[in-house]
């Protein structure tokens, strides 16, 4: 039986069972592009190290060389809290609305998903600027300037070329171009394109037609199957591309979850108003640079 104690409970679960099925259904591109991460702590703080070199040959009985490694950079990254309620008003119970509180549910889970896509969009989106987001040397992520702690072995991750062919080439070329805090070569595999709506057709002429589109002989298409492509339409600059390292991009772009979201709910609803909202706490942030290259033609 449902009584005074227990219709606010009963009215909590059916909303947060909607929120967390909706929620947990929403095709995001959070998950693919950032290293989901849990946290216990008010802060995380990550560092990258250089010095360490390759290996050595060793002669028997003898020890091996010995590096002496040093602190490049720290991030710290620190979560922040979000939350939104809504007023639950006792009529709805009792003309037995539940088509709305279904909705109100719908509607949690829903902006609690879109607004964490928003967050890791919005690292994406100051790429070029920094103006928010950092790379852990204190330039925005894609920029030509990157340094060491020292300021020396200064590289670029950021250009001008248009999403065509040439743009393609120069892009990866310089992509595994990339050196380590010491100077040497490291392994960058570009596999991926993260791309705005309006260059969509494009890349799926680049990374998928057999042929190479508007040409005469219709040669062979280098790239075809070498990428694969996610169109995100929360990109708001309709020029600018990435290339991508997804192996790379795991170890450095960084979601903590310190608080996943929670629906609650508070109030008294036999007095008159009971409010139900959602709640999570999360920090994000970037790293080393190296898993992408960005290009912002205009």
């Amino acid at each position: 039986m449902i009584s005074t104690t227990s219709m606010s409970y009963v009215l909590d679960e059916v909303v947060s069972a909607v929120a967390y099925e909706v929620f947990y259904d929403e095709p995001f591109a959070l998950p693919v592009l950032f290293d989901m991460r849990t946290t216990t702590r008010r802060r995380e703080r990550l560092a990258s190290i250089g010095g360490l070199r390759e290996y050595a040959e060793k002669t028997k009985g003898s020890e091996p060389a010995e590096d002496d490694i040093a602190q490049q950079f720290q991030k710290d990254f620190i979560p922040v809290s979000y939350g939104k309620q809504v007023p639950i008003e006792r009529e709805l119970v009792d003309d037995e609305e539940w088509g709305l509180l279904v909705d109100i549910g719908e509607q949690l889970g829903y902006m609690g998903a879109y607004t964490m896509e928003k967050l890791a969009a919005s690292l994406w989106n100051d790429m070029f600027t920094g103006s928010t987001f950092l790379a852990e040397d204190s330039l925005s992520i894609c920029n030509d300037a990157h340094v060491n702690a020292d300021s020396g072995n200064s590289q670029d991750n950021s250009g001008t070329n248009s999403l065509n062919f040439n743009g393609l080439k120069a892009t990866r070329t310089a992509m595994r171009k990339f050196t380590n805090y010491e100077g040497d070569k490291i392994a960058v595999r570009p596999k991926m394109l993260v791309v705005p709506t309006d260059l969509e057709e494009e890349g799926w002429e680049l990374v998928k037609s057999v042929g190479k589109p508007d040409t005469a002989n219709n040669n062979a298409n280098f790239y075809n199957g070498m990428f694969d492509m996610l169109v995100w339409d929360f990109l708001t600059d309709t020029n600018a591309w990435f290339m991508v390292d997804p192996r790379l991009m795991k170890m450095n772009l960084i979601w903590f979850m310190r608080i996943a979201l929670e629906i609650f709910g508070t109030g008294n609803l036999f007095a008159g108003t009971r409010k139900i909202g959602g709640y999570f706490r999360a920090a994000l942030g970037c790293r080393d640079w190296r898993f992408v290259y960005g290009n912002n033609p205009s």
